[in-house]
């Protein structure tokens, strides 16, 4: 426990003044990590096989990265992030037919959902980051799924009795999940008004706030399903190790993963209608 504690402190320091930097500086920390954490998913969906060297399959995946981050780097809108999405499936996928049968198609579906999964949606951040409409403040939101997580977890341990997915994650209940969100709302509404008293006076942004950490909250929970889900699916305890007392990047960032492009569309579309 020490151990978590003391990694989660490190984090939490580390995520601050990546944010508070911006720019190039947090282009390249995301890039980074995006590298790891696909390392993790190609090794946990069974891409990679951990005794050989990387596979022609996972080095299009990498490459794919790369392209991926130099054009979000340039063009910086959101719309073009197709053209990454179809090199990436083009790439994969003619890698597959080249080099067929040593690869099944599950593992190239496997491949380009690697990519899309963490590496794309974690680059969002990048996006938020550099809003005109408050982006220095959004790019923080999408990690209100850590506040869900916990006030989930407390308040499943005090009022749980339905469970909410008994095969997938017995300890996880209904209880609980209404109480992240709930949670989630609370310190969002917190932070905003916070916000908005000491310096933007906009209460379209305190509106928005809002809906965003209760949307986030119900998404970063499916999130942190759907990457316990794979690790029940391929019989793995943790993703990685990279992070001690939490094991790997998905590990610590699988529900923040899932709620940054559901932040990015939310802030950009709710300030388009309000």
């Amino acid at each position: 426990m020490k151990t978590r504690v003391i990694s989660g402190i490190v984090i939490a320091i580390g995520l601050a003044a990546v944010l508070i930097s911006g720019g190039y500086f947090l282009a390249g920390v995301l890039f980074a990590v995006s590298l790891v954490s696909y390392n993790e998913l190609t090794k946990a969906t069974g891409v990679h096989d951990s005794e050989k060297k990387y596979n022609p399959l996972e080095v299009c995946g990498y490459i794919s990265i790369v392209v991926h981050y130099l054009q979000m780097i340039v063009l910086r809108d959101y719309r073009y992030y197709i053209f990454s999405l179809m090199f990436a499936f083009f790439l994969i996928m003619a890698c597959y037919v080249l080099t067929f049968p040593r690869f099944t198609s599950t593992k190239a579906m496997s491949a380009f959902f690697s990519f899309v999964y963490a590496p794309v949606n974690m680059s969002f951040v990048f996006l938020l980051r550099i809003r005109p409409d408050y982006g220095w403040i959004f790019a923080w939101v999408p990690f209100i799924a850590w506040v869900s997580d916990t006030c989930a977890y407390f308040t499943g341990r005090a009022f749980g009795k339905h469970k909410l997915a008994p095969v997938l994650s017995p300890k996880k209940t209904i209880e609980g999940a209404v109480g992240g969100v709930l949670g989630s709302v609370i310190v969002g509404f917190i932070i905003g008004y916070v916000v908005y008293i000491q310096k933007i006076h906009d209460i379209k942004f305190l509106v928005v706030m809002i809906i965003i950490t209760f949307v986030g909250s119900i998404i970063g929970q499916l999130g942190d399903l759907l990457a316990s889900g794979i690790k029940r699916d391929h019989n793995i305890k943790d993703y990685g190790n990279v992070i001690p007392g939490h094991g790997g990047i998905m590990d610590r960032f699988d529900s923040v993963i899932f709620v940054i492009p559901c932040v990015y569309f939310l802030a950009a579309v709710l300030y388009r209608l309000l």
